[in-house]
């Protein structure tokens, strides 16, 4: 009797282990879009891999007459270190059956395009998951990264001649 009710709560362990999920970061990038009223489409603004953050410059863009000319406000810059936001990605993010509800989420705000050999799932910094806590601390880290409020010191990218 003591051997099956062992047997018993031992299955009962094993099987939450066996259910628990690891992602693999190997490769994983997130690309953060930039989306205005003025640029709806958006911009790429940063590339986050696992050793390194590409801040890109933002853009002023001015038409005249049928043609428009931009200028970079600032140059490329980069971070080369380490970063916690891989460990920050909610698991909801990671899964292959996340699709985009381009409805639900349209409008001023960031996408997040999150990719590896795996998964392509692009998310909005508009959803309604952003009430979760783990959603909230990882779009919070990323809005702290947009204004500029981050831990990371970035250098300008210096193109070799």
């Amino acid at each position: 009797m003591k051997k099956k009710i062992f047997l018993g709560w031992l299955f009962f362990i094993l099987s939450f282990v066996v259910n628990a999920t690891t992602f693999d970061t190997y490769n994983l990038n997130i690309i953060i879009y930039d989306s205005t009223p003025e640029a709806p489409v958006g911009r790429m603004r940063y590339e986050i891999a696992e050793n390194y953050i590409v801040k890109y410059a933002t853009l002023t863009c001015v038409q005249n007459e049928n043609v428009s000319s931009c200028t970079a406000n600032e140059p490329d810059s980069k971070y080369t270190g380490h970063h916690n936001l891989f460990q920050l990605i909610p698991e909801r993010y990671l899964r292959s059956d996340e699709d985009y509800n381009m409805q639900e989420y349209d409008g001023p705000g960031y996408k997040i395009y999150i990719t590896n050999y795996r998964i392509n799932n692009l998310f909005s910094s508009n959803t309604p998951d952003r009430k979760d806590k783990d959603v909230a601390e990882f779009l919070d880290k990323i809005d702290q990264l947009l204004a500029g409020k981050s831990e990371y010191q970035f250098e300008p990218i210096v193109l070799d001649k």
